[in-house]
């Protein structure tokens, strides 16, 4: 079933079941998912946005959820970073469209929404923690670009493909 066939009762599913996935595998690794050199392994669920745009509202709730447990938890844990998960989710679908879909495409997407955290995630560091921007976007950048590749890769070329 192509994403226009899937019923609106699927879609809705489908966003609960991502959503919960990406609260799962984040907290499952929650000592080394905050913080300059972070690793939710949740992250690489983020492509999935590229064939199912109805997911981006879920990975920021999800968002909001995981970043309840950072030691960081505030404002802009709760707030603006679910905004940029939205807002990045909305920018990969996009690249991947306009791009027609393509491995490229897809791949470009994917880096661009890890880029796009990495920055977000860095705004936060230099406000909460004092951190040189370019460290934290740096640091936090090498692990998103890696997760969201590795998701892209299996995720979206592989199971998109069948």
């Amino acid at each position: 079933m192509t994403p226009l066939q899937a019923t609106p009762a699927r879609r809705v599913a489908l966003s609960g079941v991502v959503g919960a996935l990406y609260v799962v595998l984040s907290l499952l690794v929650a000592p080394i998912a905050f913080g300059p050199v972070q690793f939710r392994v949740g992250e690489a669920l983020k492509p999935l946005v590229i064939k199912y745009p109805e997911v981006i509202p879920a990975i920021g709730v999800g968002t909001v959820i995981v970043n309840f447990f950072s030691p960081f938890a505030g404002t802009l844990e709760l707030l603006f970073m679910p905004l940029v998960d939205v807002t990045g989710g909305f920018l990969c679908w996009l690249v991947a469209r306009r791009l027609g879909g393509f491995s490229f495409g897809t791949y470009l997407a994917s880096a661009v929404y890890a880029l796009w955290t990495a920055a977000g995630v860095a705004v936060v560091l230099v406000v909460v923690a004092g951190l040189p921007f370019l460290f934290a976007f740096a640091t936090v950048a090498v692990s998103e670009v890696v997760l969201l590749l590795v998701g892209n890769a299996v995720l979206v070329e592989r199971v998109w493909r069948r």
